[in-house]
């Protein structure tokens, strides 16, 4: 079966989708009429429950790459691709939760932090923190919203045969507008819409796959057929050595604490007991929605070759197998799945301009209102940039996702020295971080140096030397200040 076989449907598409984004659009519309504060805009001033936090915290890690970009490197690998998220989807909450999530929301209810740099820079005494941290957000997190918008302009062309950048401008527009409005309010409400959609279509793609394919015994004979490598370690092309497995692992559970979009999740739950019942729900939806989706890449391989993009084979799936309003409605999922890691991103990076650069470093007596209305501009200005990287697409929606991914995993370190390490110091962080930045892209640039990092991912190496440099500055510089370390550790 190739690529072009069958025409795409766009009446249907164009249906389901207008009528999937006017509900989005009116939900925005309808949190900007609760949202009153900073708080409210930021962390829903820390009033999130169980099933908000858990959706909206799995909604918010999931994204265009788990149903477009990691099915489509699946595509070309067989079962052993399916090591790249699963495994990690099992520890992605559990980890953060346990290593920092208890303090996070005490310090959060009790000195109203809002944003990773709010933390960041009362732990450290240092508004430079702020500035350093804003820096990278927008560095390489406007990438990592650029590769959820890449993923609206192939499934606008698999279904309607319009060109990519359609899907890339039409979604930024509905997105930059319900954040514009709703902030954190409108982003976690509708998480929940759609990270449900998320789950019903991991599940109908996964079945779908099987059918098309004749059932498990007969994909598996094709797949043979195909290439033995396929149903084998380590896969197609020798892709997932075990020292890649491994990297995935640890990549996708114990880095997602450096995320600022899943980290300020922390400091909208209402209390510990909501975080451990938060956690639970949400691991069950992300290994769930995560095995099936990622299994249905390995599925196509055997019905469906010659695509134009393997990013395009979950939307291929769909339109081949199910009639097109039906395909359309869980097409809607994948569309979930970028929306939900973009306004929650969009929500982060917009927190980061207008208070972790301009309110604490630009214009120190700027009030939370002049922020508030700062923020909407600001919303408007990323997504702007986030639309532009769309239609350039300066690589794959996998590749861009991971590359930003473990650009903001690197504040691991901070992190983790600042809540258990009393005498980690602000110039051993800020040089940390530098470190690490210089670290991961010569890691992941330079042939010679990624040779020295023996098959792991680039993440592995430079975080050692990233927390040798904390531990060795740390040494040699000026502690913050008591007051600041008892407020820190007697919680």
């Amino acid at each position: 079966m190739n690529g072009a076989a069958i025409q795409p449907s766009p009446i249907p598409f164009y249906t389901v989708l207008v009528l999937y984004l006017g509900i989005m659009a009116f939900i925005g519309w309808y949190a900007g009429r609760k949202t009153n504060s900073l708080g409210d805009f930021f962390v829903l001033s820390g009033k999130a429950g169980v099933v908000v936090s858990g959706i909206a915290y799995f909604s918010t890690q999931f994204s265009m790459g788990t149903f477009l970009g990691t099915p489509g490197t699946i595509y070309g690998v067989g079962y052993a691709g399916m090591a790249i998220s699963v495994p990690g989807a099992v520890f992605c909450m559990i980890l953060p939760a346990l290593l920092i999530g208890r303090k996070l929301i005490t310090l959060g209810h009790k000195y109203g932090f809002l944003t990773m740099a709010d933390y960041l820079t009362d732990r450290y005494d240092s508004k430079v923190m702020s500035g350093v941290l804003g820096i990278m957000m927008l560095f390489f997190l406007i990438p990592m919203m650029g590769a959820q918008i890449i993923g609206a302009g192939v499934i606008v062309h698999v279904f309607t045969g319009l060109p990519e950048w359609v899907g890339v401008v039409g979604m930024g527009i509905i997105v930059i507008l319900y954040c514009m409005t709703g902030g954190m309010q409108g982003a976690m409400m509708t998480d929940v819409i759609q990270g449900s959609l998320m789950i019903a279509t991991a599940i109908v793609t996964f079945v779908v796959s099987i059918v098309m394919g004749g059932g498990f015994s007969n994909i598996n004979q094709t797949l043979h057929s195909m290439n033995e490598a396929y149903l084998t370690f380590p896969g197609a092309n020798g892709y997932m050595p075990w020292t890649y497995y491994v990297s995935n692992i640890v990549l996708w559970s114990f880095f997602t604490m450096g995320q600022p979009h899943l980290f300020t999740k922390f400091f909208a739950m209402k209390d510990h007991k909501t975080m451990f019942k938060a956690i639970l729900l949400g691991t069950a939806g992300m290994f769930f929605s995560a095995t099936l989706i990622e299994w249905a890449g390995v599925n196509g391989i055997a019905t469906i070759q010659n695509i134009e993009k393997a990013d395009q084979i979950v939307p291929m799936i769909l339109q081949r197998g199910l009639n097109p309003f039906l395909a359309s409605i869980f097409i809607a999922g994948i569309v979930a799945a970028g929306m939900s890691t973009i306004d929650g991103i969009l929500v982060t990076t917009t927190g980061a301009v207008t208070r972790d650069i301009y309110q604490k470093l630009v214009n120190k007596n700027a009030t939370d209102e002049s922020v508030m209305k700062l923020s909407k501009v600001i919303t408007v200005i990323i997504g702007i940039l986030v639309i532009c990287f769309g239609v350039f697409q300066p690589g794959s929606i996998f590749e861009i996702n991971l590359f930003a991914f473990s650009g903001m995993a690197i504040f691991v370190v901070p992190i983790l020295f600042g809540i258990y390490w009393k005498k980690a110091t602000a110039k051993g962080a800020i040089a940390a971080v530098v470190t690490g930045v210089i670290s991961l892209l010569l890691f992941t640039l330079n042939p010679s140096v990624k040779a020295l990092a023996l098959g792991f991912h680039a993440l592995f190496p430079t975080t050692i030397i990233s927390a040798i440099v904390m531990v060795i500055v740390s040494k040699f510089t000026k502690a913050p200040p008591q007051e600041t370390i008892e407020r820190h550790f007697m919680v």
